[in-house]
């Protein structure tokens, strides 16, 4: 019985350890279960604005991750290359980029990711399509930020070619140094023997009129063309660099001083391992289009992804978007080198879409809706303004670079001519064609040197006014319309591309095709002036108010009295009243104010007169052989009446 008491009392206190272990077991094991660490630190405060915008991929990389079938099923969009769409015809990746340094999203993307894309929509992940009221606004948005980004293109792409000639003209080096050496060698050298010997029989025949000036004059410019010609000839490539030389370094300390500034870190904040990494080594047409770049494409593009280029949330986590959308040039080399990371690239930028889009949705989710494409209408807006902003902006600033790109392409075009022109343009009076050759490279230099302080100009204001914050969008249009409205008065470059012709305001400037009139007519005034200096002994073009009269067949007798000079007051007699008649002369004025211009007298036909000497006996001398005594002498002589 003890035995089994004892039994009983062991299973009755084993029952209530039992029940007691149960009842308390929950909160013992959730004491004892450690607590999981936060996958992510608290967005609010993660970062600041200032890190965001220093390093954004350290600020991605501590956001929450996205599941891969979350991604894939608010369709976060595919990266685009830098030279990819129509911009991508005028997209290069400058010299500059490649280096360390601060750099501008031009200079890191090109025309990258410069379009709109849904994100999120719910439409459910199970189905691929959109409603069509989406599709069809944003195909409009992305149409009009194609021809925007296009403009942009075709003005940064210029201008940089303009502001470096040695990149652009570098293939035209053969072509103007075989072409300049045939034609002197082909034409020159043959034909320039025939032009020395006309000189010759030119100042051989002027040397008749004793004209030493004119003659040493042409021979002059006959030797200075040879010497000038022979010259290009024997160094066409040096001649045509020599010239772009001293403009680009002209032009490089007006671009230096005036151009978009520099992002050079100041020397106590550069705290990075690389001392050259803070000094920006972009050259200034680089400079100038990462500006135009960043206020007309990518400021517009954020309007229509977030809302605003402006806020909290597109300062933060606009250029983390804008990464995720777009390949840097970098980037893109490394896939076409090594197109197996392909796909790992891709996935990691839609991650880091997904992870910012979250972020965004939880701190303004009215930004959110932009991303997701909700507010369409707000992004054909935004494609417009960026279409008008990039025509205003490239109306002067593609003028400009144009007439730059043409100055700097006749010089090389008048090393070419100038053997063909000099053949013809050794004798004086035939060097109308070399001439103006010569004005329209003087006015080369001076529309280079003029349209590239006032490009340089035109993009510091712009500049100016994209950077500052108080002006609001459309005035930020207006006023860099207006600016080049200015510069298109104020340089009129329409005048200066008819400039280039090589109209001059003298006489070498005529046409090249009046060279054997001019000389022709050089011959008869020669011939003219050698006739009158044997008549008198003192050509009488030279006399100082000498009278020249008109060549004319009649006879003196037979010429009209009335063109005589009156004895009353000197008056010509159209200018008089004739008698029986009232009309009034020129000089007077009729009873309605106006003057009543004189009749035209109609000249009297031509007959003989008497003349107003007083008459004479004729008398006569009769000569008979054998006297001896004088000849009477006339009492008075006679006199004629054109004589007096």
């Amino acid at each position: 019985m003890a035995g089994a008491r004892a039994r009983t009392v062991a299973l009755l206190l084993a029952l209530g350890v039992l029940a007691g272990a149960t009842v308390s077991w929950p909160g013992v094991g959730a004491a004892a279960a450690p607590v999981p660490e936060p996958t992510a630190p608290a967005p609010a405060g993660a970062c600041t604005i200032e890190q965001w915008q220093a390093d954004f991929r350290s600020c991605v990389s501590r956001l929450k991750a996205v599941a891969e079938d979350d991604v894939t099923c608010r369709n976060a969009p595919t990266p685009t290359a830098p030279d990819s769409g129509l911009a991508g015809w005028f997209a290069a990746r400058p010299e500059a980029a490649k280096e360390p340094g601060p750099k501008g999203f031009y200079s890191d993307y090109g025309y990258a990711g410069y379009s709109y894309t849904t994100y999120d929509i719910d439409t459910g992940c199970a189905t691929a399509v959109l409603h069509p009221d989406y599709k069809f606004t944003n195909t409009v948005a992305n149409g009009e930020f194609m021809i925007a980004t296009a403009i942009v293109g075709a003005s940064n792409a210029l201008r940089e070619r303009a502001w470096d000639p040695r990149s652009m003209w570098g293939w035209a080096d053969p072509l103007v140094e075989q072409a300049t050496t045939a034609v002197y060698q082909k034409v020159f050298s043959v034909f320039g023997i025939v032009t020395l010997c006309v000189v010759g029989l030119y100042l051989l025949w002027r040397s008749r009129q004793s004209d030493m000036s004119n003659a040493m004059t042409t021979a002059g410019w006959a030797l200075l063309v040879m010497v000038a010609v022979t010259a290009l000839a024997a160094w066409p490539v040096k001649s045509a660099n020599l010239a772009d030389g001293t403009l680009v370094t002209t032009l490089g300390v007006v671009h230096d001083a005036v151009g978009p500034t520099t992002r050079d870190a100041p020397p106590g904040q550069c705290v990075l391992p690389n001392p050259e990494a803070c000094v920006d080594k972009r050259p200034p047409a680089v400079r100038a289009s990462d500006t135009a770049t960043e206020t007309m494409l990518y400021r517009n593009w954020l309007r229509g992804v977030l809302g605003s280029a402006d806020s909290e949330t597109a300062k933060k986590y606009g250029p983390a978007l804008y990464d995720a959308k777009s390949f840097s040039w970098q980037e893109t080399e490394r896939l076409r080198s090594n197109p197996a990371t392909r796909e790992l690239t891709i996935k990691l930028k839609k991650q880091q879409w997904a992870r910012v889009a979250q972020q965004i949705k939880q701190e303004d989710p009215e930004a959110y809706e932009y991303l997701q494409g909700l507010r369409d209408m707000d992004r054909v807006g935004a494609g417009f303004i960026a279409v008008l902003a990039a025509l205003l902006f490239a109306m002067f600033d593609l003028t400009a670079s144009v007439l730059v790109l043409l100055g700097f392409l006749l010089f090389r075009w008048a090393v070419i001519a100038a053997p063909i022109l000099g053949t013809i343009g050794l004798l004086r009076p035939a060097s109308a064609g070399l001439r103006r050759l010569g004005n329209a490279v003087v006015a080369a230099v001076f529309n280079i040197a003029i349209f590239g302080t006032g490009a340089a100009i035109y993009l510091f204001a712009v500049d100016l006014i994209m950077s500052t914050p108080t002006l609001p969008g459309w005035l930020q249009v207006v006023l860099v319309w207006l600016c080049g409205v200015v510069g298109w008065l104020l340089l009129r470059p329409y005048r200066r591309v008819t400039q280039l012709g090589g109209k001059g305001g003298g006489e070498a400037g005529g046409s090249a095709g009046s060279w054997h009139r001019r000389f022709f007519r050089d011959m008869r005034a020669a011939s003219r002036l050698d006739a009158e200096s044997r008549g008198t002994g003192e050509p009488s073009s030279g006399r100082r108010g000498a009278v020249v009269a008109e060549q004319s067949r009649l006879r003196p007798e037979a010429r009209h009295e009335d063109l005589t000079p009156s004895a009353e007051g000197g008056a010509r007699p159209e200018h008089r009243e004739r008698p029986g008649d009232g009309t009034p002369t020129s000089g007077e004025r009729g009873a309605t104010g106006r003057t009543t211009p004189a009749p035209r007298q109609r000249r009297a036909p031509a007959s003989w007169t008497e003349p107003e000497g007083p008459q004479e006996n004729p008398s006569f001398v009769i000569y008979r052989p054998g006297t001896v005594g004088p000849a009477p002498e006339r009492s008075t002589p006679r006199v004629r009446s054109e004589a007096r």
